[in-house]
């Protein structure tokens, strides 16, 4: 552990121990001290070691500090020694010094200080408060410590934004006081501060006034004490304003929906802090000037009110809403605000939904009853709300009267529904009818209840009373008719006693009831009993005996009763016992009434004397006494008349009194709202609640309510109750009654305003008097507002101006209207008619909610640029609420309503707009969809960009412009715009939605203009926009790329690719997907998917056939992505077609047929296998799938599987393949009908045509060809051969192929039909036969060729489009069309052969499988050989045929592997990462960069390119990968070499070197040539090889057509034409060396030299064999030429005739063997032996350790800082005497044959050498001074540089002088050589050194015409005429090889072909 530093570097105490074993204080420290005093402390050391130390300390360098002299000393172990430490101040001021110690095992130091008397604080130097809300407090504490000697007194200095406090001004020694630091920000900015704080000394007061009796030293130390020192505190801080939204961005409202009565509903709301900050707010309920106070008791609240969020947190909030005031629609906005922040007002909206109870019938009618008994019935009560539903029937007693309830009030349950009987006892035979009121509390209105009954005896009968009776008396009186119309008896007339003439079964009317309002039902159930609206009136309404005793009466009071009808009434006064039957067995009455009955004129009264018995003492009693008034004619049914019908009345008189004396009783009674808030109304209108009094005692409790009292102006003078009626429009019903125990009474109260006071409120109280107390009554506080209509437009603004906008483009702009009231309004507004072109409103009428707000859109549209204005007028009215309807008699009880409406108010606003002129432009302007899947919603954006200040409307239009027809037809159905309409506001952007939904596939275009609305937006001179939208629409769609085929039968790759109908797959994906196919892939049953696949398109795919048991046929199938899609496939076989498991009921067997069970029976067995089943194919790539068939049985083996691309085609595909037996043969052809190509008319040969014979089978096949039916066809054609084949038969080799040969001869312009059958023969009789038939068209020459079928599909890649699986060879190209070709020509066409592996040679061969009838019409160069791994070969065809031919077939190239490690150069290791193939660089200039040096073929050969330049494996697998990367090369390099590998050159002869390249071929399993992952058993046997790649042949298709009539004469001088006699030689070459090769097979000599003879031919070069190739031919020509040579001179004699065989023996040598070339290979070899050897690696090592040379091989230009090399002048003489070289062929010969002999080059080559190399080598042999050496390169020379220059034309003739113009390979070294010795171009040498004047003298005495024409005439005369058919044929070789080399160059990377070739420099070089 590293030890802990303590204060300057000083070790603490325990680390000290650690390390030294010493133990002392960690400082010494001297206090109390005096200046001019010495003092001494002692530094004690104690060795806490197990061993003795020797310890030293060292002085301190201070004077202050003194000690002893230094002298070592030991330390016992626990021993102590002491050290005194004098000091001596002479200042008073602190004094520090350090002490070292040193020991054995290091030093360490001690602290000595001297303090003095001072204040110190120890006080934080930074606080960072960090993000702080705005406008609020943040606090920090800091602790303030005193690490002085003195009493501390601090003050702070602080300036806002920060302050600090601190609870004590002193600090004590040694303590800590806790200061908080705060810091408010007022804005949101960054804030940075100090805070200083001033310390002194607390008791600096006391010692300044003893300064004065003290002595100098005293001074000081007061002085000291007394100075004040400041502290520094860097305050910083950032102020943030907080900020609180609604998350999602919603608006802020909080809806509670509709609400019952008195429930309290939560909704809760979340708040999001989006600020990093925390965020304090408080919520409080907003009321501005537009905002009215709600009344109380509020009906919006909130918890909390206050609170904190989180920065980025969440807060959730609850608000309540809670009403009793049915039908209020209440709005109420809350501001929840930050200190800092901007506030946040949410509203809340609720609606306080009446409760909903019904009764289940509106009448109970008893029908015709008689008298003296009881009847009853039954009613439900329904509650449809969420809330309990507390009833009354208002108008009845408890178990009194003469219709009375078991339970006349209650509570009904949520949801649910109470029964409740009603009973009826008539005694009086008359007719009934009382309607009751059912006050339920919180609903809309009372429910009524038609009470109804007919009561007869024996002696009297009234008239039956129904519903429809009462009702249609009710719908008269509603009319404003009073009674029914008297009708008065005519004379003839029955008198009253005679019965009336009725019905069997009279008819009831349907009359249709009129129901009534909320409001018609309240007044009518209030109105006073002696309302003069009502038609019998009875007063008092309510009588009051007060004070009475149980055992007398009271006084009685006189009641009376009006008869306000034309018809004279009887009355009868219900007393129970009299006039009715009690309702209990026990029920007395309370009341007596005199009279009883009575009879009342009409328009007359007649009064009544009531008296009150009470029953029971210390009680208030009381209840309804009721009577019922009926027309006299009522009385018998014999008078009535049932159309005129008058229901009787029945009167209710409220009386009580009490017994109590003169004591009374605490008042207890519950009321349910002390305070009351009525739901605001028009004038006019009335509003109604419920209260509810509830009696909890155990006794009747009598209330009265007195009338309501003004409240608004605070407590009345005196407290006297007053009835203010006018001031208080509040009414209460009833006023009095009595309520027995633990039952309540509804008591509705009415607010009926007749002045609006708007926002000014209604306030008054009613006092309800509980059993007499008026002393302490119960008070019920009612309020209400009555509003006049109220608008506020656009915030109360009085003019509105539109935003400038387009001449001719409507805009509009939204002005918030508010309904400042709390009632329901209408308005309507109005613009002069003459503006309403200019400024209108859609909506111009509307209505608002209490509170409410809308957006009122005006629209404004210029019609020139220039500004408008216009007034807008709106009326608002008072939307009538139809519960507040009234008709009929009590309409007249609502006065004031039609003056409240009379007064309407109105506002004018004012509208001004400024039309302006629209700029639109659209981002982006071309939307391009790409690649988009058929049937597949494709969503975009495109914005809408409005540069100017206004706002534009705009019209959004899409129209196909493409051209594809298939995608017009769907174009309007596809795309879809998000908004056809729209505006984009100025400066600002508007989104236009596009959804693109394309049915089919095909090319969509389309132009979306987006046209700004105006007058001449979309004319000529409009301005509107448009962009171009794209998208290419796509199925799924796969092709099959490639094709390939391992299997033991040669199978070209044509002849599967037309065997799998890989076109026929292909074109059949590129169509459309056919409606079968999708519910094929949609479809999930067994029976639906095997009607459906039937249904599929079917492609049949052969396998071929193969003998049984042989290996398997394996075809990979590379399936590319050409869309831009991805793609999914799957193969689907007969068995996942099925289900897994079929049922048990499903017999199979039974089910099936022959076919399936085939199939059924292939699968299980596995004859076919798919590999893999399915994939997913990225856009752009592409997979192999290996399909396989195995040969296990004999027969034709089908299965069908369906191939599906998902949400794309499905196809059905037959896979189909046949099994031989072993042992027979199978002869068969491409196709039962074989079409030739044509031939025209009058050709004088016919054209060679060859046609495959493929033998599949394992055994050879003997066959012939039946001559016979092509013989009869040419006797049918007038006897001419018009049909030829060859050869006629053979031998067929078991699964092998060759060519039959048709020569076609046209006699007629027709075609020809020729069946032709082979016979293939056992024991020379014909065992099988193949029939086929020939197709062949003849034409004239002057109508157009036929157009026949190509042999090879057209769509045949000409690569391999990716490497197969396995396979480790493949060719650059796979095709080679060498077009049309006249007779003779040579054509050369090139391939490149590569080898990917990296660890296995490959030996390779070409067939060609008589494709030729002659060998040597097709030379293949070179025809075999072995390529190293990672190497590569240009393989080399030529064409020169001299018969008509017209081929098309394949040429086998059979391949064999073979593991280096059969070489014994390289052991069989387990893999491991090459380390030779990374780059290796011996040096490197930083400033002057130079080429690696040249590759040793002469000054001129290309440079070594480096690999960064180089066109690699992995860079040319990338660029092939990719279509761009494909043109690019093509566009680049030559067709051929593009395709090639471009692997870095390797001869044949590398196969010591292995390549890492090709790697990248595939994974490292698969890689062919790499190990695999090997078991445990293969690991224990030791290193094995790994699995050599296959060996299946590669196959290159040949097309070429060679015939004279074929090529227009004046294109023929483009082709090389051999001569006639060469080209015979070439044919009888050919053919001897067939039959040399037959004859010479079975030789022993041959067989023991055939590899040597095979290794040598490898070696040999191309050049060199046709060379001596052109020597044998030189026997075919005449006499004459083949004894001169190409260039003879005039004087010399032709050499001695000698026969052919001689010749050809004495030349041979001369061209071949001892060539240049040869030397070449030699030294080649050797340098390859050198190489390999182990000593060659030391010298590579010893390279990397050499400092790096300058040397020239770099490149011309010096290297830095060496100067260039001068070399010595060579001698001019010598270079222009040269003596020219003399022939003397006699003298020469010997020396020849010798020179041959001996292996050496020949002496006339030899004297043959440039003159001017000779001259070089003559004056590079003495001493030169700069020859540089090294040994690197190992100890070279480099050669001299001439100084002297030669003109063009001497270099050019001292070059060709030498050398004949045959020799390509002389010429060559010439240019060597003239490269080397830096001559260029025009023949001039650098000039380093100026030139002689002797050489430019020369030079100007001849000109360059004169020594041109002399050179030419010196050749002439020294060679003699120029053969030009021999210099065509050479100089078409060396321009062959040229462009051999050029290309292997490029391919191998030697030449930078991305580089420009270096420009030549002309003139001197420097």
């Amino acid at each position: 552990m590293a030890p802990h530093l303590g204060n300057n570097g000083q070790l603490s105490r325990d680390e000290r121990v650690q390390l030294f074993g010493i133990d002392c204080d960690d400082q010494v420290m001297w206090h109390d001290w005096t200046p001019g005093i010495e003092m001494v402390q002692d530094l004690v050391l104690q060795n806490v070691a197990l061993v003795t130390q020797k310890v030293k300390f060292k002085l301190p360098p201070t004077k202050e500090f003194d000690m002893p002299y230094p002298e070592p000393f030991k330390l016992a172990p626990g021993m102590k020694k002491s050290i005194p430490i004098s000091f001596r101040p002479s200042k008073y001021e602190p004094h520090v010094d350090r002490v070292q110690i040193i020991t054995k095992g290091g030093s360490f130091f001690v602290t000595v200080k001297a303090l003095v008397k001072d204040v110190a604080l120890s006080v934080p130097h930074f606080l960072d408060f960090s993000l702080c809300p705005t406008m609020e407090r943040s606090e920090q504490h800091i602790d303030v410590y005193n690490t002085g000697t003195l009493r501390a007194a601090m003050k702070w200095h602080a300036r806002p934004p920060f302050t600090v406090r601190c609870p004590s001004d002193t600090v004590e020694v040694g303590q800590v006081v806790r200061c908080v630091v705060e810091f408010e920000p007022r804005t949101a900015s960054v804030f940075d501060g100090l805070l200083a704080c001033e310390a002194s000394s607390a008791d600096a007061a006391s010692q300044s006034m003893a300064v004065n009796d003290s002595d100098s030293l005293g001074t000081a130390e007061s002085k000291s004490a007394a100075e004040s020192k400041q502290y520094v505190l860097q305050c910083t801080g950032v102020g943030k304003m907080p900020h609180l939204c609604v998350p999602g961005g919603r608006i802020p409202v909080v809806e509670f929906g509709s609400v019952s009565p008195g429930a309290r509903a939560p909704q809760t709301l979340e708040l999001l802090n989006t600020t990093p900050v925390v965020a304090s707010f408080r919520v409080r309920a907003l009321h501005d000037d537009g905002e009215t106070p709600p009344l109380l008791p509020l009906a919006f609240f909130v918890s909390p009110e206050s609170g904190h969020v989180e920065p980025g947190c969440t807060f959730t909030m609850t608000f309540y809403f809670q009403s009793h005031t049915v039908k209020e629609y209440a709005c109420q906005r809350f501001e929840i605000t930050t200190p800092g922040g901007t506030p946040l007002v949410v509203t809340c909206k609720a609606f306080c939904r009446p409760i909903d109870v019904r009764l289940s019938t509106r009448s109970i009618n008893y029908g015709e009853v008689k008298s003296g008994k009881i009847y009853s019935r039954t009613l439900q009560l329904h509650n449809d709300s969420d809330r309990p539903a507390p009833y009354h029937f208002s108008n009845t007693d408890h178990q009194r009267g003469m219709f009375w309830f078991d339970r006349h009030m209650g509570v009904i349950p949520p949801d649910s529904f109470m029964v409740v009987t009603v009973f009826f006892a008539p005694l009086a035979n008359i007719n009934y009818h009382k309607q009751v009121y059912c006050v339920v509390k919180g609903a809309l209105a009372p429910l009524t209840l038609d009470l109804l009954g007919s009561s007869h005896s024996d002696k009297a009968r009234p008239a039956r009373l129904d519903q429809h009776h009462i009702d249609i008396f009710r719908n008269l009186q509603l009319s404003g008719v009073r009674e029914h119309q008297v009708v008065s008896p005519s004379a003839g007339d029955t008198n009253e006693e005679d019965p009336p003439l009725e019905e069997l079964e009279p008819k009831i009317p349907e009359v249709a009831v009129r129901p009534l309002s909320a409001t018609a039902t309240f007044l009518e159930m209030m109105l006073p009993a002696d309302s003069k609206f009502r038609d019998v009136t009875i007063s008092p309404g309510q009588l009051d005996f007060g004070q009475s005793s149980v055992l007398t009466l009271s006084e009685k009071q006189n009641v009376t009763i009006t008869n306000r009808t034309s018809q004279k009434v009887t009355v009868q006064w219900m007393i129970p016992g009299e006039t009715r039957m009690p309702c209990s067995p026990g029920e007395q009455s309370m009341f007596s009434v005199y009279p009883v009955v009575c009879d009342i004129r009409p328009k007359s009264s007649q009064d009544f004397q009531v008296a009150f018995k009470p029953q029971s003492a210390s009680s208030v009693e009381g209840g309804m006494l009721e009577c019922v008034v009926m027309q006299k004619v009522n009385r018998t049914f014999r008078l009535v008349d049932l159309e005129r019908f008058t229901p009787p009345w029945t009167l209710t008189v409220r009386g009580m009194g009490h017994t109590m004396g003169g004591t009374g009783n605490d008042p207890q009674v519950d009321i349910s709202e002390s305070n009351i808030r009525f739901r605001p109304c028009h004038p006019g209108e009335r509003s109604y609640q419920i209260a509810m009094l509830t009696n909890p005692g155990d006794m009747s409790l009598a209330y009265q309510i007195l009338p309501a009292a003004d409240a608004s102006r605070g407590d009345l003078a005196g407290g006297t109750l007053q009835d203010l009626k006018h001031e208080a429009p509040f009414r209460a019903w009833p006023t009095q009654g009595i309520i027995l125990p633990h039952q309540f009474h509804l008591i509705v109260l009415e607010f009926a305003p007749t002045i609006a006071k708007n926002d000014q409120a209604y306030v008054a109280n009613f006092q309800v008097v509980v059993d007499y107390n008026e002393s302490q009554p119960k008070t019920i506080r009612v309020s209400g507002r009555a509003w006049q209509p109220q608008l506020s437009f656009c915030r109360g603004q009085p003019t509105v101006t539109f935003p400038p906008t387009c001449s001719g483009i409507a805009s509009s702009m939204v002005c918030t209207v508010k309904n400042i009231s709390e009632i329901p309004i209408s308005y309507e507004c109005r613009i002069p008619t003459r503006l309403r072109s200019t400024f209108w409103f859609p909506e111009p009428a509307g209505q608002l909610a209490p509170s409410e707000s809308a957006s009122l859109t005006a629209h404004f549209c210029p019609s020139s640029e220039r500004v408008f204005s216009a007034p807008m007028y709106c009326a608002a009215r008072c939307v009538e609420d139809p519960d507040n309807y009234v008709e009929g008699p009590l309409r007249a009880l609502l006065p004031g309503a039609a003056e409240a409406n009379e007064e309407q108010p109105s506002y004018v606003l004012q509208l001004v707009g400024h039309g302006k002129g629209p700029a639109l432009s659209l981002e982006p302007d071309g939307l391009d969809l790409g690649a988009v899947k058929a049937c597949e919603e494709v969503k975009n954006k495109v914005v809408i960009l409005n540069s100017s200040q206004l706002t534009v409307h705009y019209v959004a239009d899409a129209q196909f412009i493409g051209e594809d027809p298939q995608a017009a037809a769907v174009a309007d159905q596809a795309l879809r715009l998000g908004h056809v309409h729209g505006s984009v506001a100025g400066r600002c952007t508007s989104t236009l939605q596009i959804d693109f939904y394309p049915p089919c596939r095909g090319e969509f275009l389309y132009q979306v203009t987006v046209t700004p609305k105006g007058e001449e937006a979309g004319g000529p001179n409009g301005k509107s926009v448009n962009f171009t939208l794209r998208a290419v629409v796509q199925y799924p769609c796969i092709q099959i790329a490639d094709l390939r085929t391992e299997c033991d039968t040669l199978q070209p790759q044509s002849m599967m690719w037309t065997q799998f109908q890989v076109d026929g797959i292909n074109e059949l994906f590129q169509g459309e997907v056919a409606e079968v196919e999708r519910s094929f892939q949609a479809a999930i049953g067994i029976d639906e998917k095997k009607k459906l696949v039937r249904q599929l398109k079917p492609f049949q795919l052969l396998f071929g056939t193969a003998a049984a048991e042989s290996g398997p046929t394996v075809v990979y199938l590379v399936l590319s992505n050409p869309s831009r899609l991805s793609i999914r496939f799957s193969f689907q076989t007969p068995k996942n077609l099925n289900l897994e498991s079929a049922p048990y009921w499903c017999d199979e067997k039974a089910l099936i047929d022959d076919r399936e069970a085939h199939f059924a029976w292939v699968e299980e067995h596995g004859i076919y296998d798919i590999q893999p089943r399915s994939g997913e194919i990225p856009p752009g790539d592409f997979l192999h799938v290996k399909m396989t068939y195995y040969h296990h049985s004999i027969g034709t083996h089908i299965l069908p599987v369906v191939f599906n691309v998902h949400d794309g085609r499905s196809v059905l595909l037959y896979l189909k393949a046949h099994s031989v037996p072993p042992s027979v043969g199978c002869l068969s052809v491409r196709s039962s009908c074989v079409v030739l190509q044509p031939v025209p008319l009058g050709v004088e040969r016919g054209v060679v045509q060859p046609v495959e014979l493929t033998n599949s089978g394992a055994v050879a096949a003997p066959w012939r060809v039946d001559l016979q039916t092509i013989l009869e066809h040419n006797k049918m054609n007038y006897d001419f051969e018009v049909l030829s084949v060859t050869p006629t038969e053979g031998v067929l080799e078991p699964q092998s192929s060759t060519f039959l040969h048709f020569t076609f001869t046209p006699l007629e312009a027709k075609r020809y039909f020729c069946p032709c059958r082979i016979e293939m023969l056992k024991d020379g009789r014909p065992a099988e036969e193949l029939c086929f038939e020939l197709q062949a068209d003849g034409y004239r020459p002057d109508s157009e060729r036929p157009q026949v079928e190509q042999h090879f599909p057209a769509n045949l890649p000409i690569q391999t489009y990716a490497p197969v699986p396995g396979c480790g060879a493949a060719l650059s190209v796979e095709i080679l069309d060498f077009g049309r070709n006249p007779l003779r020509a040579r054509t050369s066409m090139m391939l490149v052969l590569v080898n990917y592996t990296s660890e296995f040679v490959l030996s390779f061969r070409w067939d060609a499988r008589q494709l030729f009838r002659s060998e040597h019409e097709l030379e293949i160069e070179p025809n075999e050989g072995e390529l190293s791994p990672g190497s590569h070969c240009m393989v080399v065809f030529r064409l020169c045929c001299d018969e008509p031919v017209d081929v098309s077939g394949e040429i086998a190239c059979l391949l064999g592997w073979t593991h280096l490690s059969a070489y014994g150069q390289r052991s069989v290791e387990l893999p491991e990462d090459d380390k030779s193939s990374r780059p290796e660089y011996f040096a490197y200039h930083a400033d002057h960069i130079h080429e690696p040096m040249r590759n040793g073929r002469g000054p001129n050969a290309p440079v070594h390119i480096s690999v960064a330049n180089r066109l690699t494996v992995s860079r040319f697998r990338n660029l092939m990968s990719t279509a761009a990367g494909q043109k690019f090369l093509n566009e680049n390099l030559h067709r051929t070499s593009v395709l090639s590998s471009h692997i870095p050159s390797m001869s044949p002869r590398r196969a010591l070197q292995a390549s890492t390249m090709g790697r990248g071929l595939q994974s490292k399993e698969e890689l062919p040539g790499n190990r695999s992952k090997t078991s445990l058993a293969e690991v224990s046997m030791g290193p094995q090889p790994p699995a050599p790649p296959t060996a299946f042949p590669l196959y290159v298709r040949l097309r070429a057509q060679v015939a004279d009539w074929l090529v227009p004469p004046e294109h023929r001088h483009d082709f090389l034409v051999e001569a006639p006699g060469r080209n015979l030689a070439a044919r009888r070459e050919s053919e001897a060396r067939l039959a040399a090769e037959q004859a010479d097979t079975t030789a022993p000599e041959a067989l023991g030299m055939a590899g040597y003879a095979e290794e040598e031919e490898q070696y040999m070069d191309p050049v060199k064999r046709r060379q001596s190739r052109r020597e044998e031919e030189s026997q075919f020509m005449d006499p004459v030429q083949k004894r001169q040579p190409l260039l003879r001179p005039p004087g010399s004699s032709p050499a001695p005739s000698s026969p052919p065989t001689a010749r050809q023996n004495d030349q041979a040598p001369r061209g071949g063997d001892l060539g240049p070339d040869l030397v070449s290979k030699v030294l080649e070899h050797m340098l390859r032996e050198v190489i390999s050897e182990e000593e060659f690696g030391n010298i590579l090592d010893k390279m990397l350790l050499q400092d790096t040379p300058c040397f020239l091989q770099y490149e011309d230009s010096p290297p830095p800082a060496i100067p260039p090399p001068r070399l010595p002048e060579a001698p001019e003489e010598e270079l222009l005497q040269v003596p020219m070289p003399k022939e003397d062929s006699q003298e020469q010969e010997p020396q020849r044959e010798s020179a041959v002999a001996a292996g050496s080059q020949p002496a006339e080559e030899e004297q043959e050498e440039d003159p001017i190399f000779a001259a070089v080598a003559a004056a590079g042999s003495g001493d030169a001074a700069g020859v540089w050496a090294s040994n690197l390169m190992m100890d070279f020379e480099a050669p001299s540089q001439l100084d002297a220059p030669l003109s063009a034309p001497n270099a050019v003739a001292a070059g060709n002088s030498g050398t004949p113009a045959s020799s390509s390979s002389a010429g060559q070294g010439g240019e060597r050589t003239r490269h080397r010795l830096g001559i260029d171009e025009e023949g001039l040498a650098p000039p380093d050194h100026p030139p002689s004047p002797g050489t430019a003298a020369a030079m100007a005495a001849v000109s360059p015409e004169e020594d041109t024409r002399r050179s030419w005439e010196e050749a002439l005369a020294h060679y003699g005429e120029v053969d030009l058919d021999a210099f065509q044929d050479s100089a078409g070789e060396v321009m062959d090889r040229l462009l051999l080399d050029m290309m292997d160059d490029v391919i191998a990377g030697r030449l930078n072909w991305m580089r420009p070739l270096p420009r030549v420099r002309s003139g001197r070089r420097r």
